[in-house]
């Protein structure tokens, strides 16, 4: 079997377990208990950890099934030379966070700029953002679940196949559609939006697709899965605190529409671009002999 078959037959049955592992269950579930009892309250970790961890356990059993072995498991920390890295997985939220956090203001605030600092004081500021920083990366445990499957497994079989580029899309968009049985129900954009549940799985897998450019960087440039672990805690876990303290102009139970977020959301885009660009610059490179 050539080594492209062979990508091919892994990605495939990763794959179908991905979603089978995920989907299957959630769907039993929503229909049994409802969404938000076994999802959103937390009240049921021993239904919902495992079709989180689905990506996780789909690589341990193609792994197993299919005789890989584990020489590009990519689980160990790697720190010697990537400190900077790391910490460029702690901030770099934040930090793209800030011009998104103006961006708000400018569209949805109507440029109003009278209340920043989200109702808190200076001092209560500084301590959410200390606290942020504190706590959220150590919630690298739970994004775990998602990245040793995604960028893992899935983006090491999937970049032979169809390029750096590529996988960035398509492995974007399947990240997306593996989000779609829980955005059906309101995860993440709720369920009162004009073309519901199918402008919000669309643009999860716009949002996927931004965030993997970043995600699948730092795992090839430390060949290590954790740094993305963490920017994707930071990500759900508060690590835009920064730049929600910029935004101004709107009331304090504002949601914007899904257009407006991703409207709001194209600077950040516009960082994540850059690190697509570096990876496809860094694959034109010359090999140099040694």
């Amino acid at each position: 079997m050539t080594d492209k078959k062979l990508h091919a037959k892994r990605l495939l049955l990763f794959l179908l377990l991905v979603f089978g592992i995920a989907w299957i269950p959630a769907l039993i579930l929503n229909h049994v208990f409802g969404y938000h009892a076994w999802f959103e309250t937390n009240k049921m970790p021993l239904f919902a950890l495992p079709v989180l961890y689905a990506p996780a356990l789909a690589n341990l059993l193609t792994r197993k099934l299919t005789h890989e072995g584990w020489e590009n498991s990519m689980l160990h920390l790697r720190l010697r030379g990537n400190l900077k890295y790391y910490l460029t997985a702690v901030f770099i939220v934040s930090v793209i966070s800030i011009p998104s956090g103006v961006m708000t203001t400018l569209i949805c605030g109507n440029g109003d700029w009278s209340d920043l600092g989200a109702g808190y004081s200076w001092q209560q500021a500084v301590s959410a953002i200390i606290m942020t920083f504190a706590t959220a990366p150590l919630l690298a445990f739970i994004t775990f679940g998602e990245e040793f499957g995604w960028r893992g497994y899935m983006n090491q079989h999937m970049e032979p196949l169809l390029g750096t580029a590529g996988t960035v899309i398509v492995g974007s968009i399947i990240w997306g559609l593996w989000h779609a049985v829980l955005t059906v129900q309101g995860h993440n954009f709720g369920t009162d939006y004009p073309g519901f549940p199918y402008l919000g799985i669309l643009a999860m897998c716009v949002e996927c697709m931004f965030l993997g450019m970043l995600l699948m960087w730092l795992t090839k440039k430390t060949g290590s899965i954790y740094p993305a672990c963490i920017v994707h805690a930071m990500q759900n876990f508060g690590g835009s605190i920064v730049g929600q303290l910029l935004v101004s102009g709107v009331s304090p139970d504002f949601h914007p529409s899904i257009p407006q977020s991703l409207l709001c959301n194209i600077p950040s885009f516009a960082v994540c671009i850059v690190f697509l660009v570096l990876m496809l610059r860094n694959q034109k490179k010359p090999e140099t002999v040694k």
